[in-house]
């Protein structure tokens, strides 16, 4: 259905995405720290391909998308079914505050992010950002402004007690995962027809 919802900007108190709505994506979206964006099993989540599209899970919030095996939640193109191609949209990006090999224990993910709200790493090795379970990834991998592609799901820094499993990108125009730092346990990851690598650490 078309959308009858649409989210842009910031995210700064806690919100419930419903299976009976059709959501778009906007620009890029931050849930700020201390907030949890929580999903509903089936929920269809449109990203704008018009603007550089991503969700940004920020260093201390919480995305609880847990989908089930018949109802997954996913994310793809805002484009019409068979008008859809890699590169639509950016992706979805999670930062934690879990341990990083960087000088000063600190790190920004460059994606034209507000870097403010860019920044990862820290001293907390058991952190949790939420779940992320029975999800599909589409599409995503859109270049910034200066030509660099943004993975379908980032994940930087995150803690141990992040739970990440059964999670499908599919049509990736750059890497399908890739993680920076961090102590993430994940399982059952699914990467089809990426363009760079299907996993990158």
């Amino acid at each position: 259905n078309d959308a009858s919802i649409i989210l842009t900007g910031t995210i700064s108190s806690n919100m419930t995405l419903k299976k009976e709505n059709v959501y778009v994506l906007v620009g890029t979206v931050y849930v700020t720290p201390n907030v949890t964006l929580t999903i509903q099993p089936g929920t269809l989540v449109r990203c704008d391909a018009d603007t550089l599209t991503t969700l940004v899970i920020t260093k201390g919030a919480k995305i609880i998308a847990e989908g089930t095996e018949t109802d997954p939640i996913v994310f793809t193109s805002n484009r019409n079914s068979g008008d859809r191609n890699p590169g639509d949209w950016g992706g979805i990006i999670i930062l934690g505050d879990a341990p990083i090999n960087k000088s000063g224990g600190i790190g920004t993910l460059d994606f034209e992010l507000d870097p403010k709200k860019a920044l990862y790493g820290g001293n907390n090795k058991d952190s949790d950002s939420g779940i992320l379970k029975y999800v599909r990834i589409e599409f995503s991998g859109k270049k910034t402004s200066h030509n660099k592609p943004i993975n379908g799901l980032s994940l930087a820094g995150v803690g141990a007690k992040t739970k990440l499993e059964y999670i499908q990108v599919t049509s990736s125009d750059e890497d399908s995962f890739q993680f920076y730092g961090g102590y993430i346990n994940t399982s059952h990851l699914v990467s089809l027809r990426s363009a760079d690598d299907d996993f990158d650490f």
